[in-house]
């Protein structure tokens, strides 16, 4: 059986009118994230106590976001590999992030602040020798 516009009045009715989608602040915090680590030499940031880091891991870019409709605003925090340029990795992090919000959620994005808060060395392939 298939349904025709007369049979379905839902169909009748403007897209614009049929409802909304409410996508919440942690997808946005998701997207951007996944937004950042896409970027060569862009990095997270050890987990840091009493301002010492802690271990050796970097994970994913700490992310935050403030929503107001379709507005956002994002903080992230990151670090960006030695001897990267900071400006060039922040600048496509922030380009990258833009565009993924506005692609995939329709969000658009009011602002974009990233503080870099490590530059981690390269690794050593090589043994260190005593």
């Amino acid at each position: 059986m298939s349904l025709t516009a007369s049979a379905d009045p839902r169909l009748d009715t403007p897209p614009e009118d049929r409802g909304r989608l409410d996508i919440k602040d942690r997808v946005i915090v998701k997207i951007a994230a996944h937004a950042a680590t896409g970027i060569e030499h862009a990095t997270g940031s050890p987990h840091r106590v009493l301002g010492v880091a802690i271990g050796d891991e970097l994970g994913a870019p700490a992310v935050t976001a403030q929503v107001h409709g379709d507005i956002a605003t994002i903080t992230i925090d990151l670090g960006v590999a030695w001897p990267a340029s900071i400006i060039d990795v922040t600048r496509a992090v922030r380009a990258a992030v833009i565009d993924r919000l506005t692609t995939l959620a329709d969000i658009h994005t009011a602002q974009v602040d990233i503080a870099v808060t490590a530059m981690p060395a390269p690794r050593s392939r090589r043994g260190r020798v005593a």
